[in-house]
């Protein structure tokens, strides 16, 4: 089961449809002139940036879970089933989508862009 935690409690969607993150790479390459060989310069990677995509099976919990994510707030994301998504992350880098699933017409779907962040 996945959950995220906010500052006023926890949005727990029916099932997480979708978890798209990519990390920056950001180690510098140097091209010297009349060289074969550049010249690096280290630098840690960054930290998981994408989008979450989470399925609500009610109308209500669709509109609470968006209500919650447009706070401007870190949030907690844990699952029991796959802890390696887990995060303290911050809603950015885009725009949260929100949609009535066109076949069943009854489930909610929130697009939800991310920034993990260290807490």
């Amino acid at each position: 089961m996945t959950t995220i935690t906010h500052a006023s409690g926890t949005i727990v969607p029916t099932v997480v449809d979708g978890y798209e993150a990519s990390i920056e790479a950001r180690s510098i390459v140097h091209n010297v002139m009349g060289r074969t060989d550049p010249d690096i310069t280290l630098r840690p990677a960054g930290m998981r940036t994408g989008t979450l995509s989470l399925v609500f099976a009610s109308r209500a919990a669709g509109w609470a879970a968006l209500a919650a994510l447009c706070i401007p707030q870190v949030l907690t994301l844990t699952d029991a089933d796959v802890p390696e998504v887990g995060m303290s992350f911050v809603v950015a880098g885009g725009a949260i989508k929100h949609s009535l699933d066109d076949e069943t017409r009854d489930v909610w779907i929130l697009g939800v862009p991310f920034q993990e962040v260290l807490t």
